[in-house]
C-alpha cells in the first residue's frame, strides 16, 4: 500500500514562533521595537512588523534583511497616512501641490501636518515662542531633518551586495539600525506635536473652559424639577489632538448643582423638597484653529455621571 504523506498546512508566520531565533528575541524586546508598536494599530499593523521580525529568523532566505528593510519603510508610510490622510492635509491653508499628479500630498506634508496639523506656520512660530527671522527656518529644519532620517531608513532596502545573504551578527546590527532610524523618525514628530499641543493648551486656558463647560449641563435636568448649577470644578484637561480646522480638547472635573422638587409656591408650602449634590463629568469641546478662544461642543459633547443618583 502507497503510504500517504499528510502535506503541512501553511499558518503563515505564527507558525515560526516555536523557531525564534535570539536575533528575534533581542529585536522584539528592543527599546525602539516597543516604541515603535505604541504606534501601530491591533491587527494587520502589528501583524505586519511582527512578520517583518520573524522573517530575520529565516537564516535559509537570504533577502531576508531586505525585505526587513522594506516591510519597514512601508510601516513608516503606514503611519504617517494613519495621521496624516489626504483628505486632512488638503484641507490645510499651508497646502500647495509639490507633487506631478492632481491633490498629492508628499512624506513631508504628512509630517508637517501630524506635528501641526492646519495651524499656520506663523501661528506655530506665535504658539512656540519663535522669533520669525532669527528661527525662520525652524520648520523648514525640521523637515529636512525628518527627509534626511527617512532618506536612512530608504537606504537599507536598495538590494546591495553587503546586505545579501548576511549572516546573523550583521543581519541583526543593521536591523538595529533600522529600527534606530523609524525611533528617530516617531520620536521627532511626536516630540514637536505634542510641544505644540502644550503650548494650544496654554492658550486656552483654564478659566475659560470652565465658564464654557458649566453653561451646558444639560443631563442633570432629568433630576429634579428644577436644577441649578452652583458651580463646576474643572480637574484636569488636555488637547487631545489638532486637525485642520480644530484643536479638540478633552479633560473632566465635578459640577455642584441644587436639586429642587416642586415649585416656589411647594416649597412654601412645605411641600416640596430640595438638596445639593455633586457629579463628575467629562467633556469633549473643540476650538477654532484660527482663534482658539472660540469654544463649541463636539459630537461627543458633555457627559455627566449620574449613575450615583440611582444607587
Amino acid at each position: 500500500m502507497a503510504k500517504v504523506q499528510r502535506r503541512k498546512q501553511n499558518k503563515g508566520f505564527r507558525s515560526l514562533k516555536h523557531n525564534r531565533t535570539v536575533i528575534y528575541r533581542h529585536l522584539i524586546n528592543n527599546a525602539n521595537s516597543i516604541k515603535i508598536l505604541e504606534h501601530l494599530g491591533v491587527g494587520f499593523e502589528r501583524d505586519l512588523f511582527l512578520a517583518a521580525l520573524n522573517n530575520l529568523s529565516d537564516k535559509g532566505n537570504p533577502l531576508r534583511f531586505n525585505n526587513f528593510a522594506y516591510c519597514m519603510r512601508e510601516i513608516i508610510t503606514l503611519i504617517l497616512e494613519k495621521y496624516s490622510s489626504d483628505e486632512d492635509v488638503l484641507n490645510c491653508h499651508w497646502y500647495k501641490n509639490e507633487t506631478d499628479k492632481e491633490g498629492g500630498v508628499t512624506r513631508a506634508q504628512r509630517v508637517k501636518y501630524s506635528i501641526q496639523g492646519g495651524f499656520t506656520d506663523e501661528k506655530v512660530f506665535e504658539l512656540l515662542g519663535l522669533d520669525e527671522e532669527d528661527d525662520k527656518e525652524f520648520i523648514e529644519d525640521k523637515l529636512k531633518d525628518f527627509s534626511k532620517r527617512f532618506r536612512e531608513l530608504n537606504e537599507h532596502t536598495h538590494l546591495r551586495e553587503k546586505r545579501f545573504n548576511i549572516g546573523d551578527v550583521l543581519c541583526e546590527e543593521l536591523a538595529s539600525q533600522v529600527l534606530d532610524a523609524m525611533n528617530g523618525i516617531l520620536t521627532l514628530i511626536e516630540d514637536l506635536r505634542e510641544e505644540v499641543k502644550l503650548h494650544v493648551a496654554g492658550e486656552i486656558d483654564e478659566a475659560l473652559i470652565s465658564e464654557f463647560v458649566s453653561t451646558t449641563f444639560d443631563d442633570l435636568d432629568i433630576l429634579s424639577t428644577h436644577t441649578t448649577v452652583d458651580y463646576s470644578e474643572l480637574d484636569s484637561y488636555h488637547v487631545e489632538s489638532i486637525s485642520s480646522d480644530y484643536a479638540v480638547i478633552k479633560g473632566y472635573g465635578t459640577v455642584y448643582c441644587d436639586l429642587q422638587w416642586g415649585s416656589g409656591s411647594d416649597m412654601r408650602n412645605g411641600i416640596g423638597a430640595s438638596m445639593s449634590d455633586s457629579f463628575p463629568y467629562d467633556f469633549t469641546i473643540r476650538a477654532k484653529l484660527t482663534d482658539l478662544k472660540r469654544l463649541e461642543l463636539s459630537e461627543e459633547g458633555i457627559t455627566v455621571d449620574t449613575d450615583s443618583w440611582y444607587e
